[in-house]
């Protein structure tokens, strides 16, 4: 499966064949991982393009799947600024007790929040990272 995925987040799109039936196509594929697929996706991960990348992040969505929030994580390693947003969009929905405190000790993930909430982002992203980080300050707030 994972070569399916792999063949398949890196063909050409147009963004509303994408966002129309091209993310569920990926995520239906995603759903059928097994664990041998979610490794090679960590194995192969940073040879993936940026644009590979995005697709990817965008797919992931299954709070009940730690591989998910895994490749997430692994994914905030970047430079590239919309890359970081998809990513950070997608991990809001994985914020629960367990993940804020893994978050809470990875000093990368942090610096990265941080980084994008003080540039100068557009409204829209300000505004998902305000949810975000209200969010973790939820569960932080419960210890």
């Amino acid at each position: 499966m994972y070569q399916k995925l792999e063949d398949y987040l890196s063909g050409y799109f147009y963004a509303d064949y994408w966002y129309d039936e091209g993310v569920d196509i990926a995520q239906n594929i995603i759903s059928n991982f097994t664990k041998q697929d979610w490794e090679q996706l960590q194995n192969q991960l940073s040879k993936q393009t940026v644009e590979w990348k995005k697709r990817l992040a965008y797919c992931l969505y299954d709070t009940t799947n730690p591989y998910q929030f895994l490749t997430l994580v692994k994914l905030l390693d970047t430079e590239e600024k919309e890359l970081l947003e998809i990513t950070l969009d997608s991990l809001r929905d994985f914020i629960n007790q367990e993940t804020v405190r893994f978050l809470q000790q990875n000093t990368n993930v942090i610096s990265q929040i941080k980084k994008l909430y003080n540039d100068n982002t557009s409204k829209i992203i300000h505004i998902m990272l305000t949810d975000f980080i209200h969010k973790m300050y939820q569960f932080i707030e419960q210890e």
